[in-house]
């Protein structure tokens, strides 16, 4: 089978993998059907987006099947209006042995100024699937930019405050 960069050449393996191997940016418009009366996107369009685009990084470090887990921090700048250029970013923070946190961003570009304006940002956790549906250890992720080791270092905060909450919850 020829492999379409979707996943790395040695799928299933736990090679550490870079941050850059996985990540994406992608880019899509507001339709009328995605917008409030307002002509403005929908919450839940734009988190439709960041989960696609969480689930295919997830997808591309693992090589394998992945499943939402959790999302956080989920956070809306500014509306967006119908006939709007979205641009996605999306790329892995951190591996916990099964789960996998991805940051995600999106945006909007200004055309009369050229430059991306926040829209949204969110944190997805994601969990590898093996063959028995039951999760399984994920590839390391090797930040290597100092944004991405900052990414890195935060999600442990992220991930300990999740299990800190949920404990406090059950």
């Amino acid at each position: 089978m020829k492999n379409t960069g979707l996943i790395p050449e040695i799928a299933n393996d736990s090679t550490p993998r870079k941050v850059s191997e996985s990540a994406l940016e992608s880019h899509a418009i507001v339709h009328p059907v995605d917008t409030n009366a307002l002509n403005q996107a929908f919450g839940g369009y734009l988190m439709s987006l960041m989960d696609e685009a969480a689930c295919v990084v997830a997808f591309r470090h693992a090589g394998r099947k992945v499943n939402t887990v959790s999302i956080d921090s989920v956070r809306f700048w500014k509306p967006t209006d119908v006939g709007t250029i979205l641009n996605i970013h999306a790329s892995m923070n951190r591996v916990f042995n099964t789960s996998m946190e991805i940051g995600i961003k999106i945006t909007e570009t200004d055309p009369s100024k050229k430059e991306e304006i926040p829209v949204a940002r969110a944190y997805f956790t994601f969990v590898a699937i093996g063959d028995d549906g039951r999760p399984v250890p994920a590839p390391a992720v090797v930040p290597e930019t100092a944004d991405e080791k900052r990414r890195y270092d935060e999600a442990l905060v992220r991930r300990e405050a999740r299990i800190a909450l949920g404990k406090k919850l059950t």
